[in-house]
């Protein structure tokens, strides 16, 4: 990887005028597969989000593409990128100024040689010309920059909305989770209310303990406190989806159904042109393009500059013989200048986009490093999440198992309550892991995605 990334930034940083910038980075993905005829070049559609089959979080990713206020200044920003490189471009176009003009005047005649002692008036009306040729690039090499700072703030934007799309899914998935896990709380609370009743039955009776009662009513407590705890950290979800969604908290009300998500499956072996379309990836690379070519321009403007100007219309003293043949005139002037002493104003600021270059160049290959990186990661944690599901299926399998035999011993009196009170809480960790895996498989997959650049 170093080498690869020595011999590229090389030849930018020595590149002359005619130069091009390098060519994207070319090392492997960090997948398992790299073979071309089995690499899958899009894993999932286009609105990836879909794949999860769940209608809420749909109508929620279409309102935060709607609605949300960072979305809705990156796309000013976008408007205003495209501005600019009209204005550029406008350098290289022939500039074209209409003028007309209408005046009347008397000269003094107490003046040394008095020109006009009756009134005269003038009437004009033409064109005035003005191009300078791109002898060197300069015009060329600007216009291309803020052609590429359109490029640079287009993925940049789309890199918010895919940032967004996940982070609104990943909040939704968790607020799913989360109801899943209250309602195994629920259940268990309404089974410990009915146990601590008959519990109270059995202990009045002399047939259990004050103890095993008391136990029942910790655990019942217990169950009740963190399900307050999961009902506020939901509510914290549900006020942030809000705010992403482009709408205030009120708006966040709870939906009391647990609800549901499937995982999509996400290939391991994977294109690499997915993540060199990544669009935070594509706009270091814009940018890296539109610091050569300021450097590009800072060189240009070392040497002389040729602009051409002109005038064609006409002009009289009477308004009748204003578009007369006789009344033509025109001018075309051809003028060079080139810098001669300027302070070292013109070498600083070429000093000064070489810098910007090498740091577009660094950005440029820290993203590529990064996308490589959460790539990794993301798949190292689905296949870890997967190996941990398989585990805690069988502690919930036991689990239940566990808890059956030790209901049927307390009943023969052969324990205490406080074994089916052991039993009891391991199944419900168990059961509560396999919901929190489950959102963690999902949570990775998302990552993946949005490492992956999709869409």
């Amino acid at each position: 990887m170093r080498r690869t990334l020595s011999l590229l930034t090389l030849p930018l940083l020595l590149a002359g005028c005619s130069t091009p910038p390098p060519e994207p980075l070319r090392t492997p993905l960090p997948t398992a597969e790299t073979n071309a005829a089995e690499t899958v070049a899009r894993p999932l559609p286009a609105a990836w989000w879909t794949a999860f089959r769940d209608p809420e979080l749909d109508r929620l990713v279409a309102q935060a593409r709607a609605d949300n206020r960072d979305l809705w200044q990156a796309a000013a920003r976008l408007d205003a990128a495209q501005a600019r490189a009209k204005i550029a471009g406008a350098d290289a176009a022939l500039q074209v100024t209409g003028s007309g003009g209408a005046g009347r005047q008397r000269s003094s005649e107490n003046t040394g040689v008095p020109v006009f002692k009756n009134p005269q008036s003038q009437f004009s009306a033409g064109l005035r010309f003005a191009y300078e040729v791109d002898l060197w690039g300069r015009i060329r090499a600007s216009r291309e920059a803020a052609r590429q700072e359109v490029e640079l703030t287009a993925a940049e934007r789309a890199a918010a909305e895919i940032t967004l799309i996940a982070e609104v899914s990943k909040q939704h998935l968790g607020r799913l989770a989360i109801r899943r896990e209250a309602a195994d709380l629920e259940k268990q609370i309404a089974r410990f209310a009915e146990t601590e009743a008959i519990q109270a039955v059995r202990t009045d009776a002399g047939f259990a303990t004050e103890l095993d009662l008391q136990r029942v009513r910790i655990e019942k407590g217990t169950r009740e406190f963190e399900l307050s705890q999961l009902r506020e950290r939901e509510q914290l979800l549900a006020n942030s989806l809000a705010q992403l969604c482009g709408h205030g908290p009120e708006s966040a009300a709870t939906n009391p159904v647990p609800g549901e998500a499937v995982t999509p499956e996400v290939p391991a072996t994977l294109s690499l042109a997915l993540l060199e379309g990544r669009p935070d990836v594509a706009a270091k690379r814009a940018g890296w393009e539109a610091s050569f070519q300021r450097v590009q321009a800072a060189r240009a403007d070392f040497y002389p500059a040729l602009r051409l100007s002109g005038t064609i219309g006409y002009e009289a003293d009477r308004t009748r013989d204003l578009l007369d043949w006789q009344s033509r005139l025109w001018s075309l002037v051809a003028g060079v200048t080139a810098p001669v002493f300027d302070g070292g104003r013109l070498k600083g600021a070429l000093a000064l986009e070489r810098a910007h270059l090498r740091e577009a160049a660094a950005a440029y290959e820290a993203a590529v490093l990064t996308a490589y990186r959460e790539v990794a990661d993301a798949l190292n944690t689905l296949r870890a999440v997967a190996d941990q599901q398989g585990a805690a299926e069988r502690v919930r399998d036991a689990s239940q198992r566990a808890l059956a035999l030790s209901r049927e011993r307390y009943e023969k009196g052969f324990v205490t309550y406080l074994e089916v009170v052991e039993s009891d809480r391991s199944l419900l960790a168990a059961q509560r892991t396999l919901i929190i895996l489950q959102a963690r498989s999902q949570t990775a997959t998302i990552d993946l995605i949005r490492a992956l650049g999709l869409p």
